[in-house]
């Protein structure tokens, strides 16, 4: 009975311990940590925030919005050439767990890759009930740790929002509207998929598998899917198991193999895949066709960690938690294979 004791006192001494050092960092450098970004980068960028209904162009944006009575908030890049009168399609890019907007921005450069494709890219915010625009975090269906509230966040509510107020304001196809996300984005692009699919046309998750409940509210419809994944990635074990370290949500993963045949079988694929081919260190594997042609796709990078192929990290990535994020792999550009995924879907 003692020993069990002093292994939750031990538990939750790490967990406060932890918060008292972000509180006493966000207490002592609050002035700064405004305008500073991740690993004292400033990875922050300014936008034009849209309060008024008015004919807008080429630019970046910001929008805010309530939901659940909470302030939640997106960014965007409308792409340049952008024009009013013509269809628009969109990608919406999750931050992972602990990150922001700017951050995984920079992580992409997808402002680029929109000018010259001509879809616009949006970044939404996730949330934290201390903070409003750092350590941010998505609602992707697995249990919370030290904060059960957590659970409450309508996250799918915010995005399914989000997508209603954005085509409010410029010309969307709201039949080619689409998810990325790293981490804890990428699982929440897999929930999106789950939940969202009358509004979600495909997904496109990084470093990040289906949360093992997933499946509580099955999509009514096939979700093509495009998923990037690192062997060397030991916050979210390409086999599954426990991740590295987690603090607010439950650590226990999916292997990506499962969840990639978990679609296929929903998808109505062959269980077979139909092409591999191999990118130097990079083999992909296709899925399909299911059903509406729909194909589930797969990345695996041998050199890969939990990073974006072809990306960038932040300062802070570098040396997070004494462990890093691991290596990018430059075979391949997931942004571009994924833009290309995207495109290359039928239009309805």
């Amino acid at each position: 009975m003692k020993a069990i004791k002093i292994n939750i006192i031990n538990k939750k001494m790490v967990y406060i311990s932890f918060i008292f050092v972000i509180l006493l960092t966000s207490t002592v450098f609050s002035g700064c940590l405004k305008n500073i970004g991740l690993g004292g980068e400033d990875y922050r960028w300014d936008v034009n925030w849209i309060t008024q209904q008015d004919s807008y162009g080429t630019g970046d944006y910001g929008r805010r919005i309530e939901v659940q009575n909470v302030s939640r908030f997106y960014k965007f890049h409308i792409p340049i050439g952008y024009n009013p009168e013509i269809l628009t399609p969109v990608v919406l890019c999750l931050h992972g767990g602990g990150g922001y907007p700017g951050a995984v921005r920079y992580q992409t450069d997808f402002d680029i890759l929109a000018d010259n494709e001509g879809f616009i890219i949006v970044y939404p915010g996730g949330h934290h009930r201390l903070w409003n625009d750092r350590l941010l975090f998505w609602n992707d269906g697995r249990t919370p740790k030290n904060d059960p509230s957590f659970s409450d966040i309508d996250d799918v509510g915010f995005i399914s929002l989000l997508i209603d107020d954005l085509g409010m304001y410029f010309n969307i196809d709201e039949n080619r509207i689409f998810a990325t996300g790293i981490s804890n984005g990428a699982m929440m692009s897999y929930r999106l998929a789950s939940e969202l699919s009358n509004k979600i046309a495909a997904i496109a998750p990084v470093a990040g598998q289906r949360a093992i409940g997933e499946f509580g509210q099955v999509p009514p419809v096939p979700v093509p899917i495009i998923h990037f994944h690192g062997i060397l990635d030991e916050w979210a074990p390409y086999y599954g198991g426990k991740q590295v370290s987690s603090f607010f949500l439950e650590d226990f993963r999916n292997s990506v193999l499962n969840t990639t045949i978990s679609w296929v079988i929903h998808n109505k694929c062959p269980l077979d895949p139909y092409d591999t081919f191999r990118i130097g260190n990079a083999t992909c594997t296709k899925y399909g066709p299911g059903l509406n042609n729909s194909e589930v796709v797969l990345w695996t990078l041998e050199d890969g960690g939990h990073t974006w192929p072809g990306g960038k990290i932040t300062k802070s990535e570098g040396d997070y938690l004494g462990i890093g994020v691991g290596p990018i792999n430059h075979d391949i550009s997931s942004m571009e294979l994924i833009w290309k995924f995207f495109e290359s879907l039928p239009k309805q």
